[in-house]
């Protein structure tokens, strides 16, 4: 592989994690930050559409995603293995970011769904969301097809092979408008 990234930093020193990551001290079910686990939202967290266009005084729910959480770990072992190229960034957070965007847009090819790449509050570095809380209704995959992109997602991502989709709350959304 021919490296794109700054000739300060090695490809060792690309693909080593932090040594202390985000995801090491709460376990989802145990945070009282997730939503309950399930795609059934309740419904407090919905968007209500006809609420929000005739209610000048309605708040909007805090908008949730649903997807696998993944580690910066994960990412860059992927990234590794499958050989992406390399962006070119001067500063490790930085390149680390372009290269969990990339994971993104290479899984997106392969699953042949447009996840979105959010940044959850909790326990995980990142999120690889299938839904929305505020699109789900309308972009729900029909059960089979979204088995398969389920399915597909586990055999390329070894973190979400034990893992049950779920909600999250966003503390930055990278979704590609």
């Amino acid at each position: 592989m021919t490296s794109t990234a700054s000739s300060s930093l090695s490809l060792e020193e690309i693909y080593t994690p932090p040594p202390a990551s985000v995801s090491s001290t709460v376990a989802p079910d145990d945070d009282e930050d997730c939503p309950p686990a399930g795609k059934h939202l309740p419904y407090e967290l919905r968007l209500d559409r006809r609420r929000l266009k005739r209610d000048a005084k309605y708040r909007k729910p805090e908008k949730l995603f649903y997807g696998f959480g993944v580690n910066i770990e994960d990412c860059l072992e992927y990234h590794r293995t499958h050989n992406l190229p390399l962006p070119k960034y001067c500063n490790k957070q930085m390149l680390w970011l372009s290269i969990m965007k990339d994971v993104v847009k290479h899984l997106r090819q392969v699953c042949r769904h447009d996840f979105q790449f959010v940044m959850p509050r909790a326990y995980y570095d990142m999120e690889i969301a299938l839904y929305d809380s505020y699109t789900i209704h309308r972009e729900n995959l029909a059960r089979d097809e979204e088995e398969d992109v389920i399915r597909l997602l586990r055999q390329e991502l070894d973190v979400c092979k034990n893992q049950e989709p779920r909600w999250y709350y966003s503390s930055i959304d990278l979704c590609e408008d």
